[in-house]
């Protein structure tokens, strides 16, 4: 189907505007000037007089959007000589010139121009009409344009307020998701990193005179961890630099999983790793797995001291894709102010899954992830 667009394309600017209010004013002031010469309403008083006080509370409409309270106050001004006139519609001008101030000044000074232009009219409707059985209707009907076109001006300001209000709360919500985004994806690559190289550093310091070989083997391990990290690290940089914001890594594979767990130190904790043969997942499953799994393990390292650990992604028949990662070490209850499971917890959410992590009923700690598959709103095959 055609995409439908709009009548004017292009944004109008405020000289436009002024020239669309001018040639309003201009018509408006012509329209009211043959009416009162050629179709006057009282034979008591001449026509003519009435066209100069057309003119002053018509034409000034033309700038009612840049100046609104000093043309407010020339129709005001109009509008008191228009009874002695001879014209009636002089609520007409005002009433647009209302509705400017209602929508670009102070809503005290709405109410002020609102309630001058009210007794205006009253007064006019006196004077201007032989008696009050015909003068209350008059008026009824000029305050009630007044009132509507005030009304109109102010809610529109309000919306415009309400809408820029809204807009702002959204940028802001944005860069707040953005700035946890990256500080989720530079804690997940750094922390784990940086836990592996202090523990082999520590174990080929402690080692190096009495076994040289095993601190070589630590060494070595440092440098690869190291390597991965620093690639890790220019993805994300990549990554923010990239005003698309499409990650063009590789996706994350259960083989990804198997090298995350080799290279945990295998005297301080041993990992079971248990994945559901021919379990593929797509891009975004994957990476909250893989990231869910490292910051786990990343714990354990730091808080469980020497344990086992299993890891464990697999379907349950609820078509779920469940991720756990227990150990049966000396962890206790999450420490306050931490940051990784925090993390953790914003991810799994964001992907439409639940989040659970505490110490188990025996001992040690648990963290379990239940994410949506096809048929949810996932992306997992089998």
């Amino acid at each position: 189907m055609a995409e439908r667009r709009p009548l004017i394309a292009r944004r109008l600017r405020p000289g436009h505007w002024v020239a669309v209010d001018a040639f309003a004013a201009v018509v408006l002031a012509a329209g009211f000037s043959v009416s009162a010469v050629l179709v006057p309403e009282s034979a008591r008083v001449p026509p003519y007089p009435a066209v100069p006080v057309i003119a002053l509370a018509c034409l000034p409409l033309a700038g009612r959007r840049r100046w609104p309270v000093p043309v407010c106050a020339l129709v005001l001004g109009a509008a008191m000589f228009a009874p002695f006139a001879g014209w009636e519609e002089a609520f007409v001008p005002l009433a647009v010139a209302l509705h400017a101030v209602a929508l670009l000044e102070a809503r005290r000074t709405a109410v002020a121009a609102l309630v001058a232009a009210l007794a205006v009219t009253a007064a006019g409707a006196a004077i201007g009409s032989p008696s009050w059985t015909e003068a209350v209707p008059g008026c009824g009907f000029a305050w009630l344009a007044l009132g509507l076109a005030w009304t109109v001006g102010l809610a529109v300001r309000e919306q415009r307020a309400y809408a820029a209000q809204a807009v702002a709360r959204s940028a802001q919500a944005a860069v707040t998701a953005e700035r946890l985004r990256m500080a989720r994806d530079v804690h997940d690559v750094v922390a784990h990193s940086m836990g592996l190289i202090s523990m082999r550093a520590g174990i080929a310091n402690h080692v190096a005179a009495t076994h040289p070989e095993e601190a070589g083997e630590a060494l070595a391990i440092i440098e690869e961890t190291s390597r991965k990290a620093l690639a890790d690290l220019r993805s994300l940089l990549g990554l923010l630099r990239d005003a698309s914001g499409d990650r063009d890594g590789p996706p994350y594979t259960p083989d990804s999983l198997r090298e995350l767990v080799a290279a945990i130190p295998a005297g301080d904790v041993r990992v079971e790793l248990d994945i559901e043969p021919g379990l593929t997942l797509g891009d975004e499953a994957a990476l909250v797995v893989y990231r869910l799994v490292q910051e786990s393990l990343t714990n354990v390292l730091r808080h469980a001291g020497p344990a086992r650990c299993r890891v464990a992604v697999g379907i349950r028949a609820e078509r779920e894709l469940v991720v756990e990662v227990v150990d049966d070490g000396r962890g206790g209850a999450p420490r306050a102010g931490g940051h990784g499971l925090a993390g953790l917890e914003e991810r799994v959410i964001l992907y439409g899954g639940t989040f659970s992590a505490g110490p188990e009923p025996g001992g040690g700690f648990g963290v379990r992830a239940r994410l949506p598959l096809p048929g949810g709103s996932g992306e997992a095959e089998r």
